[in-house]
């Protein structure tokens, strides 16, 4: 690993000096490239085309990677904080993973065979799975959060919105970028970029990131860190521009983590459920099993980020042997490529990633073994899109037109040991029984198909009223292979419909589907001065059913049915000069119907293991609204926000359901710059502070204790750059200025197994950042 990591930082810093010869008068190349035009509006690709954001008639919020660079925005949680209706969780047992949550649609379970509703892009490309997808924010040209239904013109069919992240593109000026961070819990973070024009038309671009910190959740007992960061990643891009009317970009990026994992923390048992009750039983009758509920509430009296865990310290009741561990891989590589024939554009968008994951986790966070698990990985994913873009009828008609296929394919399983000794006693076995030896493995085997056909287009039909349309047909395909046992004692798990269990060479059981449909959208613009846009909008989407690969049963492995929601919106942006100041103000008012809702259940069988599945549960209404208001006056920047969500559930809500989980109803936040009165021979100098605040959530649709109160954040940095002119640069920062406490995330089985453990978000975290820009 160290060689690997010495490796990357040198190809990068040795370029450096050899190629200083060729800098150019000219700002780190493709920083504003899809942020900013001459007249300091915002351009956004929200329909898949180069527009304004004052144009876009779509609820959309854009941020530049310089403003990312400078506001110290590093990871996907940090976006949050800046944009409205966005929510973030870590997703089931990983930080690696996280949920997107927008205008109250979230994703739940995030195994194969499952789509998101909220889809995360990289240079145009769905990424199926986002786990990784934080580690890979570093030299970005924009990031672009879409808020509501895109049924149209994106890839996979999102109902809840898209996170765009565009990377910074090769450009024809030379341009380098060394910066490095210290901080507390060792933090020691390297990135690297060189922008190389190689000749006319060729141009390369590198850019890479290391980064390791110890863990801010320690292990009591082993003295072990947990919630430590260690990764390296880069990506390599070339640019092809042979004509002035061709022009082909090659993205290829990679990530490795090796890291010990999430600190999953104890939170509360309840004695009156039977898995936590039979410890007490077996404890009145002096067989000598673990004080669980003495455990749950010793943890409950320690300190913050301390927690105690038997995982990894051997003995028979260790399923694995092995300390707790998260290693993941994730590359892929992409090719957007463009040709103009006269006033069409012909362009082609192809992807292909693979995700590798390993996992060993404690899923209790207490020495008992309640529920340890392995969870494995091992996924690709191809994308081919072909578009024509172009205007007709004297450019009145601006279209659209694509066709759209995509394949997903891979293994999605785990193998756990829950509740051992319960297992072991249950048997009459001594207790020094090998906890291994019920060991339940569910491995998953899916294929995913989609093929799609799309047209869109905007009509003038005078300078001030627009009419906007879209409409796409979808063919979904899923194929699933479920093989449920217990490896070591080679029996089969799975039930079939008539209640057998087949042997273990008939185990494997299979069942696939295919779904279609047609998703649409109109939209009304009406621009009453160059300053103000006003638009209605209706759009209908569809996220494809699938099939629950951790299924035990033939009812469990029936597939859940796609679900449909009908959006309708309201905006409004208005964009002001004060004489010497801009203010910007984006409105958004929604309204979405939303039908057959796939949601996560889980159950606890007879053999006492915990199951979770995906079935169709509920009719929803959403609604709520967005405003975002930005003001520029001289050396200030002031962005502010705020936005309110509610769900009712109007058919087959669950028996103590919570209607919106892992949102808040009411976020809200702001985030000031301001650049210091300094000469050009000291440097640049600003001083940027982000606050936000996050009402009540529930974290988990139905546990009480899963229920995290409101809370603030505050994060705060000071830049230093271009110090005396020679491209040096300093940064202090602080995030979680007040150390708030607060979960992100839990394992929310209260109900079932009779326990809730939780993930934290980070304590206070401060640094010193050092950089040179070439």
């Amino acid at each position: 690993m160290a060689i690997r990591k010495r490796f990357i930082l040198a190809c990068a810093v040795s370029l450096l000096p050899q190629l200083a010869t060729a800098q150019t008068a000219a700002s780190p190349a493709g920083a504003e490239a899809v942020s900013g035009n001459e007249a300091g509006e915002i351009i956004v690709t929200a329909r898949r085309r180069e527009e304004t954001l004052q144009d876009v008639p779509i609820s959309v919020s854009a941020l530049s990677g310089k403003a990312l660079t400078q506001g110290g925005v590093t990871d996907a949680l940090s976006f949050q904080s800046r944009v409205p209706s966005l929510s973030l969780t870590n997703q089931g047992t990983t930080r690696s993973e996280l949920g997107f949550s927008i205008r109250g649609q979230r994703t739940q379970e995030s195994q194969l065979l499952t789509d998101p509703p909220v889809g995360t892009y990289f240079a145009e490309v769905v990424q199926a799975r986002s786990i990784g997808f934080a580690n890979t924010l570093y030299d970005l040209q924009s990031v672009q959060v879409l808020k509501g239904v895109q049924g149209t013109l994106f890839g996979r069919n999102m109902t809840g919105g898209a996170v765009l992240v565009e990377p910074a593109r090769p450009t024809d000026q030379f341009a380098a970028e060394l910066r490095g961070q210290i901080g507390n819990f060792d933090l020691r973070d390297v990135y690297a970029m060189v922008n190389v024009p190689v000749t006319d038309g060729i141009a390369l671009r590198f850019a890479g990131k290391m980064r390791e910190r110890d863990g801010f959740t320690r292990d009591v007992s082993s003295g072990r860190d947990y919630d430590d960061q260690n990764y390296d990643s880069f990506r390599v891009s070339l640019a092809l521009n042979p004509t002035e009317t061709i022009e082909s970009t090659t993205i290829f990026d990679w990530v490795r983590t090796r890291e010990h994992g999430t600190a999953l923390v104890g939170t509360a048992a309840d004695p009156a459920a039977p898995a936590i009750a039979g410890y007490g039983a077996l404890r009145g009758f002096g067989i000598p099993v673990s004080d669980v509920l003495g455990q749950f509430a010793q943890q409950a009296a320690r300190p913050h980020y301390r927690f105690d865990t038997a995982a990894g310290e051997d003995g028979s009741l260790d399923a694995y042997g092995v300390k707790p561990f998260e290693h993941l891989k994730n590359y892929g590589i992409t090719n957007r490529s463009s040709i103009e024939l006269g006033d069409v554009t012909i362009k082609n968008i192809a992807g292909y990633r693979r995700v590798k994951f390993n996992q060993i986790m404690d899923l209790d966070g207490v020495p008992a073994f309640l529920i340890n698990s392995n969870r494995f990985r091992d996924i690709k994913q191809y994308s081919e899109e072909l578009q024509a873009q172009g205007k007709a009828f004297d450019g009145r008609l601006t279209y659209v037109v694509g066709a759209y296929y995509f394949l997903e394919k891979g293994t999605d399983g785990s193998t756990s040991s829950q509740f051992p000794e319960l297992a072991i006693a249950g048997q009459g076995l001594p207790l020094t029984t090998p906890a291994a030896t019920f060991l339940n493995a569910y491995i998953g085997q899916g294929k995913a198909k989609t093929g799609a056909v799309y047209a869109a287009g905007t009509f003038n039909v005078t300078d001030r009223f627009k009419l906007s349309a879209g409409i796409r047909y979808t063919e979904d395909k899923r194929r699933a292979t479920v093989t449920s046992f217990y490896p070591n004692l080679g029996l089969c798990l799975f039930r079939l419909a008539n209640g057998t269990v087949p042997s273990l060479a008939n185990c494997p059981q299979t069942n696939s589907k295919k779904w279609d449909d047609v998703t649409w959208d109109l939209t009304l613009q009406y621009e009453p001065s160059d300053a103000l846009t006003t638009y209605v909008s209706t759009r209908r989407g569809f996220r494809a059913g699938g099939f629950s690969l951790r299924a035990a049963s033939a009812a469990e492995l029936a597939p859940f049915n796609p679900e449909t929601v009908q959006e309708y919106e309201i905006g409004l942006k208005n964009r002001s000069d004060l004489g010497g100041a801009t203010l910007s103000a984006n409105l958004a008012i929604f309204y979405q119907d939303y039908k057959n809702v796939q949601k996560q259940a889980s159950s606890i069988d007879a053999a006492g293991n915990v199951n979770t599945i995906i079935t169709n549960t509920a009719r929803q209404k959403h609604y709520g609204g967005e405003l975002e208001v930005t003001l520029t006056s001289g050396p200030i920047d002031l962005t502010a926000f705020y936005s309110y969500v509610k769900v009712d559930i109007s058919q087959g809500r669950q028996a103590g359901e919570f209607e919106l989980v892992g949102a808040p109803h009411h976020q809200l936040g702001a985030n000031l710059s301001y650049r210091l009165p300094l000469a050009d021979s000291v440097g640049a100098a600003s001083l940027n502070a982000n606050v936000a605040y996050r009402s009540r959530q529930h974290l988990d649709k139905n546990d009480v204790l899963a229920t995290e109160p409101g809370y603030a954040l505050v994060n705060l940095r000071a830049n230093l750059d271009d110090i005396a002119g020679t491209g040096l640069g300093a940064a202090l920062f602080m995030n979680n200025v007040f150390d708030k406490y607060y979960r992100i995330g839990v394992i929310g089985i209260y109900n079932e197994a009779g326990y809730i453990s939780s993930v934290y978000g980070e304590p206070r975290t401060y640094g010193l950042e050092l950089s040179y820009r070439f």
